[in-house]
């Protein structure tokens, strides 16, 4: 039987119009993906003053 592990990362996110700083998330997810990792799910936490600069995205692959 086949294991699945699960690793997190926090990518920038900014809200706006003007976003040229940002660094581009598919290059993040692109790298991880080189080293066996697939996107499970993003979740963009709140904060007290409701945003955030920053998503989790959930990795996921399996065990070896």
């Amino acid at each position: 039987m086949s294991t699945i592990e699960y690793k997190t990362i926090l990518l920038p996110y900014k809200t706006g119009i003007f976003q040229s700083d940002s660094v581009d998330v598919a290059e993040i997810l692109n790298k991880e993906g080189a080293e066996g990792w697939s996107l499970s799910q993003i979740v963009l936490p709140s904060t007290v003053w409701g945003r955030a600069n920053t998503m989790v995205a959930i990795l996921q692959r399996t065990k070896s």
